[in-house]
């Protein structure tokens, strides 16, 4: 805490800057979380002594960690302060792969609570990416995904019930229980590819309280049709990531009839 404060010093805020004071010190304290002087799990220094270190008010702390909460640098424990976070994990849009999967990839343990198994009628545009006909039903799947027990997604899949017969929140409540992994290994379906589309939204009072994040704070929807070999749709997939921890990439490559001659 001390060497926190030492290294923040006074002398690297400039009050003649275009910057803003509370910008130039989520600054100062970004460049000593991204140089590894503030290791994940740090204790950053209180408002107090922030504001006697700097000699600005509590309004310009406040702004400079709503800053870096909402970059996912740090993040705050109620009574306790404020923690530099682990970092964002980073998730390729470029595999077909379960959450279960990209978690015990990355090193982290998988986990998840299921918060709804339902046999329901889907919505005309569900039905419509499923290739359903009229009163054919799906499973409808909402888990709460964790990585090493903390929240970090919610995802609900609609499944085709006459695909996957007998599905049952037994399957989902096992340990480490994949959906793909059910797929292949119960019902002898091969995956094929999916469809996505990314966006961001903004935390709704459900998925503030399950993610665990502030009001109104921003989050990544990832929507789309996952299929099998056949092009048969096995799944309609909506997941609600928290932007706090996962930095997405695409990887893409371009076909050698796309490639024009410059001159």
């Amino acid at each position: 805490m001390v060497d926190a404060l030492t290294k923040l010093g006074k002398s690297h805020l400039d009050r003649r800057s275009f910057k803003p004071i509370y910008f130039q010190l989520s600054e100062l304290i970004q460049n000593l979380i991204e140089d590894g002087e503030l290791s994940p799990g740090a204790q950053l220094p209180s408002e107090r002594e922030l504001m006697g270190q700097f000699d600005i008010s509590r309004n310009t702390v406040r702004l400079a960690m709503d800053y870096l909460l909402k970059a996912g640098l740090v993040y705050r424990l109620p009574t306790k302060g404020t923690f530099v976070a682990s970092g964002k994990m980073p998730y390729g849009l470029y595999g077909l792969s379960s959450f279960t999967e990209d978690m015990t990839h990355l090193g982290r343990k998988p986990g998840g609570r299921l918060l709804d198994f339902s046999v329901i009628t889907p919505a005309p545009r569900i039905a419509q990416a499923l290739r359903l006909s009229n009163f054919q039903q799906v499973f409808k799947i909402e888990r709460l995904r964790l990585a090493d027990d903390e929240p970090m997604a919610l995802n609900t899949s609609y499944i085709p019930e006459h695909l996957c017969p007998n599905l049952s929140p037994a399957d989902l409540e096992a340990k480490n229980a994949s959906l793909y992994a059910i797929f292949e290994k119960k019902y002898g379906l091969m995956l094929w590819r999916s469809e996505r589309v990314v966006e961001p939204v903004i935390a709704r009072d459900y998925e503030v309280e399950l993610l665990e994040v502030s009001p109104r704070s921003s989050l990544l929807l990832v929507e789309g049709t996952t299929y099998l070999v056949e092009d048969q749709p096995i799944e309609y997939v909506k997941v609600i990531y928290r932007s706090d921890r996962f930095q997405f990439s695409i990887h893409a490559l371009r076909r050698p009839n796309q490639r024009t001659d410059e001159s």
